[in-house]
């Protein structure tokens, strides 16, 4: 099993005043079905159609590194830490590289598996262009494919800090 190490830059939490963007946090707790206090956090979540299915989407994770490639091709500063609604920001490794199954270790014991890949919404362009203008608004989307992070589910609960080294373990892919 292929291994990476990245660090934990930011631990950030949903507010009540804002759709998308979370508040940075020195510390938050994983709980089963995701951080404390977060809007995300639930063992099940409502799809548009009304049916209920598990969530996979009890956390997500950016890079800062592809997080400053996106703000450099939309000219525009970096991204203030939280304001793509992630749960976690971390350098080190490159997202858009995991795949479904990558699990992250954290120092307290936490473990969370990726779901997948975190599609970029409108709901999130809307918002940041309030902040970074409308050419984050009209081009966002487009130009965050790939870089938007990943989403998952919480393995083993336990408290997240910025500053952690994060273990990744990736899954070996299989011959056909």
């Amino acid at each position: 099993m292929t291994e990476i190490r990245a660090v934990v830059e930011a631990v950030c939490l949903s507010t009540p005043a804002t759709r998308v963007a979370k508040a940075p946090q020195d510390e938050a707790f994983a709980g089963p079905h995701g951080f404390a206090g977060d809007r995300h956090a639930s063992e099940l979540r409502q799809k548009r159609d009304g049916s209920v299915i598990p969530n996979e989407r009890q956390w997500s994770a950016v890079s800062s590194d592809e997080i400053s490639e996106l703000c450099a091709g939309l000219g525009v500063p970096v991204f203030a830490l939280g304001a793509l609604g992630e749960n976690l920001r971390l350098s080190g490794l490159r997202m858009a590289d995991l795949a479904a199954g990558a699990v992250l270790e954290f120092p307290s014991g936490a473990r969370f598996e990726v779901s997948g890949q975190n599609d970029p919404c409108v709901n999130a362009a809307a918002e940041l262009s309030q902040t970074y203008g409308e050419a984050v608004g009209q081009y966002f989307v487009k130009q965050a494919y790939g870089r938007r992070g990943v989403v998952g589910r919480v393995l083993t609960p336990g408290p997240i800090r910025a500053g952690d080294e994060v273990t990744v373990r990736l899954q070996e892919s299989r011959p056909a």
